[in-house]
């Protein structure tokens, strides 16, 4: 259609039947059955009486971990197949762009037009007399692409409108505008109905507690829902998959855990799935025994503080991140380049992050990446990480990535990570030095004789977009990179095809910038004249990247 053609600023990626969502974990056979049973009840009798319900909004709080993505996905399925679903929205940290407000109207409006072929040509027509409409305010792009079409809505159509991972918005503020939109969009003129799922952060809490909100929200509070039999369920389905597939399955006692023990981890896992899938994931690894592996763990679990929110879980991590004889600053470093990596292209308006990231963090290209790593480095360094993170090639996700988000959380928190912690800022420092010596060292072997293919191309290219989403966007200097020419990014992007000189024009195109950055920072920075004017001042009495802290240390 049409208007689809015009909608580029949705968000694919965040509906229930997107490429992230189709790779993404299930709810386990057989659990969180009432729980969705109770979710589809309140949205069929929404949907069958608009008009005539008191709440408006149903809010499904839920800890982390607890599955309540597994949950909201299934109930988008189940309300799309009955003809109730009118749009979804899948917030992450983990999946670029889907922390941010920005595609929310739009990528709602694509599915307003798919369930709704009637507005189809009145939103086309509304972004043809509003070509920018998309970088206006999000409660005007309500306004002229819902609000004033609400009367060609027929009766009777989809008005179940799902919302997930809310807390996943970074912003707090635009968490509050969101919720702003979502009372309107609920409210006359409109007749939709919200079911939205979140952590039950203080600001979220605070807005469903007070007015406009408080009076028109049914609250379902995942925690009061008994889960402790599917729990108990899975782990024994799991277990007793373990008994019959493993390579040691000869040795394994046919009773193996126990029932004492099937209860006493159900109770570890505080009602949620994370614990336990992790638990089973370190046990059932091929290449150890796991009657020896569950003893270790459950050594290390007794000694747990149950005084701390994720105890259990922590004290999982804390065995599994720690094997033997393996380079525990190697394995930090590396978990922490996998972690900022994944999240770097969140909030970039550099458009080519994204697709490199999931390159990159392919083992192979990883440790090319890395320089100092030698070929295989990643994959021996993380080979008995299995149960938290994926480093399989040959699949639909072959690139390393963590199993739970959970796993980010501990590794960014000093006092439980303990010796893996590393700060952000030392992270970001850490792959902006290694972009600035891949992209040095490309200029100075490619001015060797006989030198085909100085380094892997994927290398070469983030390192170029990497560099400069870390130095533009997250302002981060590390002394190392602060005398480099940046000219060298320039060459290096003219080599990867993204600069249109030709190869004769190119030294020319280069120096044509003052000492290096000049022109750079125009095109990236060009809002600001006063920013340009100045730094060309600061190059006349500097050079290189000192400039440009001085720049940025002025400015802010």
């Amino acid at each position: 259609m049409a208007a689809n053609r015009s909608l580029t600023d949705t968000e694919p990626e965040a509906s229930h039947t997107s490429k992230t969502a189709e790779s993404a974990l299930k709810c386990k056979p057989g659990t969180r059955i009432q729980a969705i049973k109770d979710l589809t009840a309140w949205a069929k009798e929404v949907a069958a009486n608009p008009s005539s319900s008191e709440k408006l909004v149903l809010w499904f709080p839920g800890p982390a971990g607890a599955e309540k993505t597994c949950i909201m996905r299934e109930l988008a399925r189940i309300c799309r197949r009955d003809e109730m679903l009118v749009g979804d929205y899948f917030f992450s940290t983990r999946v670029s762009g889907l922390d941010d407000e920005a595609p929310f109207v739009a990528t709602i409006v694509s599915h307003l037009i798919t369930v709704i072929p009637e507005l189809d040509d009145l939103v086309q027509d509304t972004i043809r007399r509003h070509p920018r409409i998309f970088e206006q305010a999000l409660e005007f792009q309500v306004e002229e692409l819902i609000s004033s079409h609400i009367a060609s809505i027929p009766p009777h159509t989809p008005r179940i409108l799902l919302v997930d991972g809310f807390d996943e918005c970074r912003d707090q503020k635009q968490r509050a505008r969101l919720l702003g939109l979502i009372h309107s969009l609920v409210t006359p003129p409109h007749s939709f109905r919200v079911i939205m799922a979140s952590r039950p952060e203080l600001d979220i809490r605070t807005a469903f507690d007070l007015t406009p909100l408080k009076s028109i929200t049914k609250i379902l509070r995942l925690e009061d829902y008994e889960a402790s039999g599917e729990i108990y369920q899975y782990l024994s389905d799991e277990f007793a998959r373990i008994r019959e597939t493993h390579p040691a399955k000869q040795s394994i006692p046919s009773d193996w855990p126990g029932q004492h023990m099937l209860h006493a981890l159900t109770d570890k896992s505080s009602r949620g799935y994370s614990y336990p899938s992790v638990i089973i994931r370190y046990v059932e690894n091929p290449r150890r025994h796991p009657v020896e592996l569950f003893k270790h763990i459950l050594n290390t679990s007794s000694t747990a503080s149950s005084g701390r929110p994720f105890a259990e879980l922590d004290a999982i991590y804390e065995i599994i991140l720690n094997p033997p004889d393996v380079d525990i600053p190697l394995m930090k470093h590396l978990l922490h380049v996998i972690t900022e990596i994944t999240h770097l292209p969140s909030g970039s308006s550099i458009s080519e992050l994204e697709p490199m990231t999931c390159r990159i963090l392919e083992a192979p290209n990883l440790d090319e990446f890395l320089v100092s790593l030698g070929k295989g480095t990643t994959e021996i360094t993380l080979c008995d990480l299995h149960s938290v993170l994926s480093v399989t090639e040959g699949t639909k996700r072959p690139y390393i990535y963590f199993h739970h988000k959970y796993l980010e959380d501990y590794l960014r928190s000093p006092e439980r990570a303990g010796n893996l912690y590393q700060s952000q800022v030392d992270t970001h420092s850490d792959i902006l030095t290694v972009c600035t010596h891949n992209m040095e060292l490309w200029n100075r072997e490619l001015a060797s004789p006989n030198v085909d293919f100085p380094i892997v191309y994927v290398t070469l290219q983030y390192s170029c977009v990497a560099w400069e989403c870390l130095l533009i966007k997250k302002k981060y200097f590390p002394p190392s990179v602060l005398d480099f020419d940046a000219r060298i990014v320039w060459r290096c992007l003219a080599f990867v095809g993204w600069l249109p000189p030709k190869r004769d024009e190119l030294n020319d195109f280069i120096n044509s910038f003052h000492n290096s950055m000049v022109g750079w920072i125009d095109l990236f920075w060009q809002s600001d004249h006063a920013h340009t004017r100045s730094f060309h001042h600061l190059v006349q009495r500097g050079s290189g990247m000192s400039a440009v802290l001085r720049l940025v240390q002025a400015y802010g």
